[in-house]
């Protein structure tokens, strides 16, 4: 065998190497389930009394995406920045309100919904509660934008280790956020909803369990699970992404993916809501009962 060879064999030798390592590899192996107590957030989302929410209202955009779920392959799918609303009679509380247009286009997406925008914006001037899952700006971007911000502000449930994630992006309005409150690892903030603490993609990283008034429970998983085979098969973000471009606590983002798997598993009827997953959201609508919302994405109906 020629050098040229032995050269080129090499070459595709390291390819494939670093094609499983930073793409493939789910590990490391090993790392145990951290566990989700489905009873005590039951019992923390009824432990206050009102008006339960009674719908979830969601505005999206399409963007190109790839190694958001390693081993998963090439293939190309849809991810969106997504945020989402739970109707209740104090004005509604949103839940992640996204990112502005300039942090869109710095951030390579290359489709963005104007009139969601508006439509989110209106949502936070009325709502009673802003929570995040996490304090990346295509999460808490728009808030920091909102062009009423001070009228907003008070609205945030923002916890210290969050602010310092917000501090971090450099806004003149994060300078302004004055409060901040510090939430155990299971904490009701409304009837029927539900923040847990899940550090590990951020060390302020949340989820945030929700009980409609009919019964029905959904998790918010945030960035933990960007697309439904983050908790469909425990595998996390790719290396290329958690290691490299956004890095991240691979460990125990796998124990809380594993932890989610396990939970679904017990509990069917349980809706894990991916933060990113635009195609996972609109393929299954129907069947967690998400249905068209003209201009500003997709709604809940009414129980």
């Amino acid at each position: 065998m020629g050098r040229f060879s032995k050269t080129v064999i090499a070459l595709l030798l390291l390819v494939g190497i670093a094609y499983y390592w930073l793409l493939v590899n789910a590990g490391p192996r090993g790392v145990p389930a951290r566990p989700f107590d489905i009873a005590a957030l039951r019992a923390a989302a009824n432990a206050e009394r009102g008006a339960k929410p009674t719908g979830i209202t969601l505005a999206t955009r399409r963007i190109p995406s790839a190694s958001l779920a390693a081993g998963t392959g090439l293939r190309h799918v849809t991810s969106g920045v997504i945020a989402w609303r739970i109707e209740t009679p104090g004005g509604g509380i949103l839940l992640d309100p996204g990112l502005s247009p300039t942090d869109a286009e710095a951030m390579g997406f290359t489709r963005y919904n104007k009139a969601g925008m508006a439509v989110v914006d209106g949502w936070m001037d009325r709502a009673e509660l802003i929570l995040f899952s996490h304090a990346h700006v295509d999460h808490v971007g728009r808030f920091l934008d909102h062009p009423r911000f001070d009228d907003i502000a008070g609205k945030a449930l923002i916890t210290p280790g969050m602010l310092g994630g917000i501090n971090a992006l450099w806004r003149e309005n994060g300078s302004h956020i004055a409060k901040t409150r510090d939430l155990g690892p299971i904490e009701a903030v409304a009837p029927g909803v539900v923040v847990i603490q899940t550090p590990g993609h951020t060390p302020a990283s949340q989820m945030i369990y929700v009980q409609l008034a009919s019964g029905r429970e959904y998790i918010f998983t945030g960035d933990t699970a960007s697309l439904a085979p983050n908790f469909e098969r425990a595998t996390p973000r790719s290396r290329l992404v958690s290691d490299i471009l956004v890095p991240e606590d691979r460990p125990a983002v796998i124990g809380w993916l594993k932890g989610l798997k396990a939970l679904k598993e017990r509990n069917n009827a349980l809706v894990l809501l991916p933060s990113h997953d635009a195609d996972w959201v609109q393929e299954n609508a129907a069947t967690f009962g998400i249905v068209p919302e003209p201009g500003s994405g997709a709604k809940l109906p009414q129980h």
